[in-house]
């Protein structure tokens, strides 16, 4: 391949860039279209104290949130802070927009898919765990990814970048412009970049998957497929027992629905059991919540979404009788017969 970089010798990449115009434009409406309902099919998604903001989508993500990169760091910043999360996702909704039209006319097609990797990146280590029967946003996320590689190669074709490059000819062919828009860009060294967005985006693929789902050796399992609350930090006093519970798995759809608590001794004998009336009768100062999906009573159970986080204090209508010091079990029973269970400790 020639180091010429004029448009007229750039067969090599029109022909990639001809083959991946229906990748191209289908990976811009994928971003494009999850902005534009937001926005206008249905704004409520943007508007915080709306039950549609997608914060509490966003909310979702973090039992299972990957470290790499800051990302569950980034994640449990923001839900402490619903004022930034608001603002940070107003902002990824117009990243999302431009990324989306860049890619779908073809404007600074690189840039585009620079933005999709990117996007998709966080999309797929943030929520790439989520798929109650499927591996959902894991092959959302990595198709997403290797398509914004693919485009990133091979620049664009019937594009606006074409229409920079027949007006302005010598400002296309810098290689600024060839860096954020389309033509010829890794000249005799494009093989070497080839293996190299390869290396990346299997490493990428094969890596969240083995992290999130044993998807490559070992024991295959899915965080959502079934509901999962984790009890845990449990002390139990003369007055109550006060506990963290954190809902981690299962779809986001569902809710787990507290029925019944019981305290359990180590012998298995229950000590003191709250009942169903007793757990919908927990006010609601008893219920601490950190995110900002939120635990709350109803007529009929605790409710607990995906991705909540509470301080939860259970009262003893009566004082418990020779109670001893020592370890115990906490049982939360769901409303179907499910037990989730943490050790809680009695000092006397």
């Amino acid at each position: 391949m020639a180091n010429n970089f004029d448009v007229k010798d750039s067969t090599f990449y029109r022909y990639l860039a001809y083959a991946a115009i229906p990748l191209r434009i289908t990976l811009g409406w994928m971003f494009f279209s999850a902005a534009w309902r937001r926005v206008v099919l249905s704004a409520g998604k943007l508007e915080p104290n709306s039950p549609l903001w997608v914060g509490h989508k966003f909310n979702t993500f973090i039992p299972h949130a990957s470290g790499f990169m800051g990302v569950h760091p980034l994640i449990h910043t923001l839900l402490l802070n619903p004022g930034a999360l608001a603002v940070f996702l107003d902002i990824f909704t117009v990243i999302e927009f431009l990324v989306g039209l860049s890619l779908m006319f073809g404007l600074f097609s690189r840039l585009g898919a620079f933005g999709a990797v990117c996007l998709a990146f966080g999309i797929l280590f943030g929520s790439g765990w989520l798929g109650a029967t499927c591996l959902d946003e894991w092959q959302v996320g990595s198709v997403e990814l290797v398509i914004g590689l693919l485009i990133l190669f091979v620049g664009s074709a019937w594009s606006f970048d074409d229409l920079v490059r027949n007006a302005w000819p010598n400002f296309a062919n810098s290689f600024g412009y060839r860096l954020i828009g389309n033509g010829p860009l890794w000249g005799n060294g494009y093989v070497a970049w080839v293996i190299i967005f390869t290396v990346f985006g299997t490493l990428v693929t094969m890596g969240s998957n083995q992290l999130f789902d044993g998807g490559v050796w070992g024991k295959l399992h899915n965080f959502g497929a079934k509901v999962v609350v984790s009890v845990s930090n449990a002390k139990i006093t003369s007055n109550n027992v006060k506990f963290l519970a954190y809902r981690i798995g299962g779809s986001g759809g569902a809710l787990a629905n507290i029925m019944k608590v019981k305290l359990v001794n180590a012998a298995g004998k229950t000590v003191y059991l709250w009942n169903n009336k007793a757990v919908v009768s927990l006010p609601k100062s008893d219920i601490h919540n950190i995110y900002v999906n939120k635990m709350t009573v109803n007529k009929f159970s605790l409710e607990m979404p995906l991705g909540a986080k509470a301080f939860i204090t259970l009262p003893f209508a009566k004082k418990i009788k020779a109670l001893k010091a020592g370890s115990y079990k906490l049982e939360l029973e769901n409303v179907g017969g499910q037990v989730f269970s943490g050790s809680a400790q009695y000092n006397g």
